[in-house]
């Protein structure tokens, strides 16, 4: 079959969606497909599985805007046999095709969830999710918004209604497992890995307030951030944060790393942080700290109390609380979550369950 997966960023890879169509695209490959990815332009000139939205508007090449360039290739889209469209917005202008896959990443109006913006976003997600051939949701809280019956922590890869998938991310547990730490990473010991490009709704801040109200035994554990300063506001955030708390020499900034090296991150750090506010789906970064033996501590949003880690609500003390308790029995933590990350959210039961979603027509 001839696919195009339709989504706003892929190349250069910086995040987990971007990891997912990559992810996507060979197993498809390997499937025997055809795929190629549509994404925000500039495209590399030298992948030939990329292509670029021809934006007629410079305003287009925007999250919510790029969408509506989709209308100026309607004759390339009909030479696809089906197209999967990253994030219900995506699908939208494509539904006339009659094999839309639709895929969502979480949630996008759980900020400010009574605001008309997002109700707006809620009606869209909606629309897509009953007018899509077939719709695979990346968490049951998006499920839950578009009006599925089904509870935090269902079966993953199980078909929650005709053609409706509850697929969360997973991870390719022969890559990340147990074993010596990076070198870069080892310099750092003992610490926290946040692996989060700054946004807002990452809650890196949180993290750092969470840093600033452990027990004094804590005291030489740091905070590494490993990801790309992406919102000038969150960024600030956090940076006041450390300064308020006089945390200078015991929060680092370490920007982004490649993919492959973050698994030396991972077997680093004492316990990995992910203290999202909103717009969280499965977290692949909390996977892969998992499949490493490093324990996680997530927030309580979203798609996240689908998955094994340690959960707290996203207030400081709460999420403080709930490293604490980690870091006390981490050894049995860091077990019962490798466990469950092997059997239930291996990278094998993903593949096969989306071959059998894009061929089973």
């Amino acid at each position: 079959m001839r696919i195009l997966e339709i989504t706003y960023s892929y190349k250069p890879i910086r995040g987990g969606a971007d990891v997912y169509a990559e992810d996507l695209r060979r197993v498809l490959e390997a499937a025997g497909h055809e795929v190629r990815v549509l994404q925000k332009p500039p495209a590399p000139a030298d992948d030939p599985h990329v292509l670029a939205y021809p934006s007629p508007f410079g305003a287009l090449n925007a999250f919510w805007g790029l969408p509506l360039s989709l209308p100026f290739m309607m004759c390339a889209l009909r030479r696809q046999d089906a197209l999967i469209c990253h994030y219900p917005n995506y699908a939208l202008p494509a539904l006339w095709h009659p094999r839309v896959i639709g895929l969502s990443h979480g949630v996008t109006w759980d900020d400010r969830p009574s605001a008309l913006q997002s109700r707006v976003k809620r009606s869209w997600a909606r629309w897509a999710f009953r007018r899509c051939a077939k719709f695979v949701a990346n968490d049951t809280f998006f499920l839950r918004e578009v009006g599925v019956d089904v509870a935090p922590g269902a079966p993953a890869f199980s078909e929650v209604q005709p053609g409706r998938w509850f697929m969360p991310n997973a991870v390719d547990t022969d890559f990340f497992r147990p074993g010596p730490p990076g070198d870069e990473a080892a310099r750092y010991r003992p610490f926290l890995l946040a692996p989060r490009n700054i946004y807002w709704n990452r809650g890196v801040h949180l993290a750092v307030e969470a840093l600033a109200r452990l027990g004094p035994e804590r005291q030489d554990l740091r905070l590494v951030v490993v990801g790309d300063e992406g919102q000038p506001e969150a960024v600030a955030a956090a940076r006041e944060a450390v300064t308020r708390h006089h945390l200078e020499d015991r929060v680092v900034f370490a920007g982004p790393r490649p993919r492959a090296d973050l698994l030396g991150w991972y077997r680093a750090a004492e316990v990995t942080v992910i203290p999202s506010l909103c717009g969280e789906g499965t977290s692949l970064s909390a996977l892969e700290s998992m499949a490493c033996g490093t324990p996680v501590v997530g927030t309580d949003i979203g798609g996240m109390p689908d998955l094994p880690c340690v959960h707290a609500r996203p207030e400081a003390e709460d999420f403080a609380a709930a490293l604490e308790r980690t870091l006390a029995g981490r050894a049995a933590e860091a077990a019962r979550q490798m466990e469950a990350v092997h059997r239930d959210f291996n990278f094998g039961r993903w593949a096969d369950t989306w071959r059998h979603v894009v061929e089973d027509w």
